[in-house]
């Protein structure tokens, strides 16, 4: 029977492959016996629809849609292995339209070889909505990376709470492209069980998988575990520092100084850095004590962005612990106390800034003059000319010998020779680019 029905279809075919179009009686005729074949006809349309022209190849894929069933699939199977592209599509595009078959039925073949995997992905995601998401789940460790993101992209789609369950027991599997692709997924459901099992990955060994709970969890309000985000702060990579930072920040949890002060001692400058800018972000009065301490830090950016911080908050508190510091027998602190000072522009500052005119250091002298002119009292305007001179003498050594003779003692020269200070060999020994500032 199937034999007769196959030479009936070919026959079909042939006729409607000779005719312009598919509209007139003799076409409709064709094509009604072949729509009453049925499936038994399928193998010869697809083999068909390598060569026939683009409008008789909508029909066919229309006329093919109706044969399917969960009975006919299997020929459907090999038309997706079929040696011709023009018959790999019509399938699909068949397999695509038709709703009368398990959909789930394409999810096995993902492991096969003998098909057209895009083919099949493509399918999968125009008929998500028909599609099995704990199945699909299942299915994606097996695949290549490039199938295994269609799939992700798929189930991105079509995840409900439903599937929450399923992803927080995946999200600790071996393969790391899995579970950070199952994150980007919880992160869409802010829930506690979620949050714990973000949470546990902030621990994970890869360090794609900490930055992408780091984010997920930042995209989640709610209460967190601000000790362990803190202890992000002294990740061996700065890209998780970076986003812990970021996090604990946002969070402004009332524990967060309990837990940075321990950061603030890691033997990692960059550790500390991480710390000192959550601080700076921070700027909080209650967080004096601590920048202070990080003032004292061996390195030149903590000691910067400490500054910077306790400038932002300023005060009485500050601008009392800050001109004690000022005469300190630290270079390094006795510099970021002038760099509070410059920024805060308090009056009061006046005398402890003249006496800083006088300081072994010639950094401290410089921006203790510029801190006097931005300051602009009557006492300050007073001693602008004395401090010029005196920075001068500190920095005129550092000018070739021709230039020492051409260079008046003026107070807008001095700032000259300040910047050829700069250009000079020794100049970021010397403090040019401390801190990082165009001085």
């Amino acid at each position: 029977m199937k034999f007769f029905s196959t030479l009936k279809a070919e026959r079909c075919l042939t006729q409607l492959s000779g005719l312009h179009g598919s509209d007139g009686p003799e076409a409709n005729k064709a094509l009604e016996s072949l729509r009453a074949i049925g499936p038994d006809a399928a193998p010869a349309v697809i083999e068909a629809l390598a060569s026939v022209d683009k409008e008789h190849t909508g029909t066919l894929v229309t006329i093919l849609a109706s044969y399917l069933d969960d009975k006919s699939f299997p020929m459907f199977v090999k038309g997706l292995g079929h040696s011709n592209q023009q018959c790999v599509n019509g399938v699909a595009k068949a397999l695509t339209i038709s709703t009368n078959y398990d959909t789930n039925k394409l999810l096995d073949l993902l492991g096969r070889d003998d098909v057209f995997k895009p083919a099949i992905l493509e399918i999968l995601s125009v008929t998500r909505r028909r599609i099995n998401p704990r199945e699909l789940l299942r299915r994606a460790y097996d695949l290549e990376p490039q199938e295994k993101a269609a799939v992700f992209r798929i189930l991105s789609d079509v995840a409900t709470a439903e599937l929450v369950p399923d992803l927080i027991a995946r999200v600790e599997g071996k393969d790391p492209s899995v579970r950070l692709n199952i994150i980007e997924l919880l992160s869409r459901f802010n829930r506690p069980d979620v949050a714990q099992a973000l949470e546990r990955q902030l621990k994970d060994r890869n360090k794609m998988v900490r930055k992408a709970a780091l984010e997920a969890l930042a995209a989640m309000p709610g209460d967190r575990d601000i000790g362990l985000i803190c202890s992000l702060l002294a990740d061996p990579e700065l890209e998780v520092q970076a986003r812990a930072i970021d996090l604990v920040v946002q969070l402004r949890h009332p524990d967060t100084m309990k837990h940075l002060v321990e950061v603030l001692k890691d033997e990692s400058e960059f550790a500390r850095r991480s710390a000192v800018e959550v601080l700076n972000e921070i700027a909080e009065p209650d967080t004096i004590k601590y920048l202070l301490v990080a003032l004292e830090d061996g390195d030149w950016w903590v000691r910067s962005r400490a500054s910077d911080a306790l400038a932002k908050i300023g005060g009485p508190k500050v601008m009392d612990a800050v001109l004690h510091l000022v005469s300190d027998k630290s270079d390094n602190i006795r510099r970021s106390a002038i760099e509070i000072l410059n920024q805060t522009k308090d009056e009061r500052a006046v005398d402890h800034l003249i006496g800083a005119t006088r300081d072994n250091d010639w950094w401290v002298r410089e921006r203790a003059a510029d801190a006097l002119a931005e300051i602009r009292s009557a006492k300050a305007a007073l001693v602008r000319r004395n401090a010029a001179e005196a920075s001068w003498q500190g920095h005129h050594r550092l000018l070739p010998p021709g230039r020492r003779r051409g260079v008046a003692m003026q107070e807008q020269h001095c700032h000259a020779v300040f910047r050829a200070a700069k250009q000079h060999p020794r100049g970021d020994a010397l403090g040019g680019n401390y801190l990082g500032r165009d001085v």
